[in-house]
């Protein structure tokens, strides 16, 4: 066999390893490069329910101020109304709006227990918290992710195919206190 025959040879057995590591590496970069999708999803899920919930709480809380404020506009209008001046049958014409706003008042009275319960707003406390410790947790998912593909993008011989292949590192993902933590601004 000539001398050129086994360089060909080797050329080709070193083109066709070249070419199995990199299929190889790039299979596994897409599987970890997924895994971190998802856990950036799930995050992003997290987030967003989150934000919800704190909608509707703003939403509860405005309701309720609202609420406040027509029942303390009636007891305003109310106490105007309970002694008018005047004989008893100019009274007794101003005694229909009193009644009105008493009925009234029932009816608000019977929506502010609800409000005013501490059932509902430690319901809503709790809800809250526990959002946020699934935020945490969902950012702690998606961190050790990254950390995982990050690391396998740096570490020999995948270092080799990472960028050819197109593949790049991912930032971590920073929960608000944790800049203030490192005094960042």
């Amino acid at each position: 066999m000539p001398k050129r025959n086994r360089y060909v040879i080797l050329y080709v057995i070193i083109a066709i390893v070249i070419y199995l590591f990199a299929r190889r590496a790039n299979n596994i970069f897409v599987e970890e490069q997924h895994l971190l999708f998802m856990a950036s999803g799930a995050l992003e899920v997290e987030i967003k329910r989150r934000d919800d919930l704190l909608t509707r709480a703003r939403e509860a809380v405005r309701q309720y101020n609202l609420l406040e404020e027509k029942i303390h506009l009636h007891l305003i209008e109310l106490n105007s109304l309970s002694v008018p001046p005047g004989t008893n049958r100019v009274r007794l014409e101003k005694s229909n709006p009193i009644f009105d706003l008493l009925s009234e008042i029932d009816n608000l009275k019977e929506k502010y227990p609800e409000l005013k319960s501490k059932d509902p707003y430690l319901a809503l406390m709790e809800d809250i918290q526990a959002s946020g410790s699934r935020v945490i947790n969902a950012r702690l998912a998606y961190n050790r992710k990254a950390n995982e593909f990050n690391t396998l993008l740096n570490v020999f011989p995948y270092k080799l195919a990472a960028r050819p292949l197109g593949f790049h590192s991912h930032p971590f993902q920073e929960g608000v206190g944790e800049k203030f933590l490192r005094n960042e601004k």
